[in-house]
C-alpha cells in the first residue's frame, strides 16, 4: 500500500509540475503556436469600457454585417476579455488575434499599463501628443503566429469615435493574418484537385488551384461548372470567357446580365420552369475593384434566388482581364446552404479565386 501511495503522489506532482510549465516554460525563449479560429477576435479591455459606449462602438464595427449574406452574419466573431482573464489563464495568452483597447487617461487601468509598456516611451509619448495616432500592431508577444492590435485614445468618447477610422485597416490586417489557417481550411492535407486545376488552366489560361472535393458538374465549349456537395451545402463555381471590347463590360449591370444568362440556361431545380436569377431588390448588389496577384477587374456581391421556386443564397462574381489574350474571364461562385451560416463558405471560395493568376 505504501508503494502505491508514494507512486500516486509522485505522478500527481509530475502532472502538476507539467501543467505549471504553461506559466514558465523550461525552455527559455520558447513560444507555443497561437490558437484560434479564422475570423475570431478577442477584445481585451476594462469592463467599464466594455459595458459603455466604447464596447458598443467595437461591436458596431467589428461585428458589422459581412457583405453580402441573405441573413446578417458578423464580419468577425468577437469575445470580450479583461486583463485579469489574460493574466490568470495562460492559454488565453496563446490566442491568435488579440485587440487591446486602452483609455490613455486611465493610468490605473491594467490594459493601459500593458499598452504603455508594449508601446515603449517614444510611441507612448506620440500617442499622448499626436491626435492622429491611435493604433499600432505587434506580433508573437506570447505565442508564435499571434497578432496583437493596440487601439488607444484619450477618454471613452474619443476611443469610441476612433473605431470607425481604425476598423478598415484592422480588418485588412486580421484577414491577412488569417490567410494561413484559411488556406488550410480550403485545401487541407489533400491539397488541390490536380485534374480539375489542369482543366481550368488549359481551358482558360487560369492558374487556379481547385480545392479537393469539387467535381465537374457540366462542361461545354465556353462553360465550366464545378460543384462541391456535402450534407450542409452545395458550393458552386462557374467559369466562362469573353472577348474584351471596352471598359463598359465591367459595369455592374453587365456582370449581372452575364450571370443571369447562364443561370437561366443551366441552373435549374426540380420545380417546373425554375431557374437561378440575381435578386438586386431585397439586398443591394455591391461592387469592388479587383487587384490581386496581377489580376485586375471587377467583383460584385449579392443574393441569388430561383424564379418559380424558393431557393436562394449569396454569390460573388468576378470579371478579370487577361491582357495577354485580350479576354475576360468570368467566374461566379455561389452556394445553397439552407439554415447554415454562409460567411466562411463564401470566404473560402473567394480565397480560391483571389489566389489565382493568369
Amino acid at each position: 500500500m505504501k508503494t502505491f501511495k508514494y507512486t500516486t503522489t509522485f505522478l500527481f506532482l509530475v502532472i502538476f509540475g507539467l501543467h505549471g510549465c504553461k506559466q514558465s516554460s523550461p525552455f527559455p525563449g520558447y513560444k507555443p503556436p497561437a490558437i484560434g479560429n479564422t475570423n475570431h477576435v478577442d477584445i481585451v479591455m476594462d469592463s467599464v469600457l466594455a459595458k459603455g459606449m466604447v464596447g458598443d462602438s467595437v461591436l458596431e464595427y467589428f461585428t458589422s454585417p459581412f457583405p453580402v449574406m441573405p441573413a446578417p452574419e458578423p464580419f468577425f466573431d468577437l469575445r470580450f476579455l479583461t486583463m485579469t482573464d489574460i493574466e490568470y489563464d495562460a492559454y488565453k495568452k496563446e490566442l491568435k488575434t488579440l485587440i487591446f483597447v486602452a483609455n490613455l487617461t486611465d493610468t490605473a487601468s491594467l490594459v493601459t499599463k500593458m499598452v504603455k509598456k508594449d508601446l515603449g516611451s517614444e510611441k507612448w509619448n506620440k500617442a499622448l501628443t499626436d491626435s492622429t495616432f491611435f493604433m499600432t500592431f505587434a506580433k508573437d508577444k506570447w505565442a508564435k503566429g499571434q497578432l496583437l492590435i493596440y487601439i488607444f485614445a484619450k477618454g471613452p468618447q474619443k476611443l469610441a469615435d476612433v473605431m470607425s477610422v481604425v476598423f478598415p485597416t484592422a480588418a485588412v490586417r486580421i484577414n491577412k493574418h488569417d490567410e494561413p489557417s484559411l488556406e488550410a481550411s480550403v485545401y487541407g492535407v489533400k491539397g488541390k484537385d490536380s485534374p480539375l486545376t489542369e482543366l481550368v488552366q488549359k481551358k482558360y489560361a487560369l492558374k487556379m488551384d481547385v480545392p479537393p472535393g469539387f467535381v465537374k458538374a457540366l462542361e461545354e465549349d465556353n462553360f465550366l461548372w464545378l460543384r462541391f456537395d456535402d450534407k450542409k451545402s452545395i458550393q458552386n463555381m462557374v467559369i466562362q470567357k469573353f472577348a474584351y471590347t471596352d471598359v463598359s463590360q465591367f459595369s455592374k449591370d453587365n456582370m449581372i446580365k452575364l450571370r443571369d444568362e447562364y443561370g437561366k440556361k443551366y441552373v435549374k431545380t426540380n420545380s417546373e420552369d425554375a431557374y437561378m436569377q440575381t435578386n438586386p431588390i431585397d439586398l443591394p448588389v455591391y461592387e469592388y475593384e479587383v487587384n490581386h496577384h496581377g489580376m485586375v477587374g471587377k467583383e460584385i456581391r449579392g443574393i441569388w434566388e430561383t424564379v418559380n421556386d424558393f431557393m436562394g443564397g449569396p454569390f460573388f462574381s468576378y470579371l478579370l482581364l487577361n491582357k495577354a489574350t485580350n479576354e475576360l474571364i468570368f467566374i461566379d461562385v455561389f452556394i445553397l446552404a439552407p439554415g447554415e451560416d454562409k460567411r466562411d463558405m463564401m470566404q473560402r471560395l473567394d480565397y480560391v479565386v483571389k489566389k489565382a493568376t493568369f
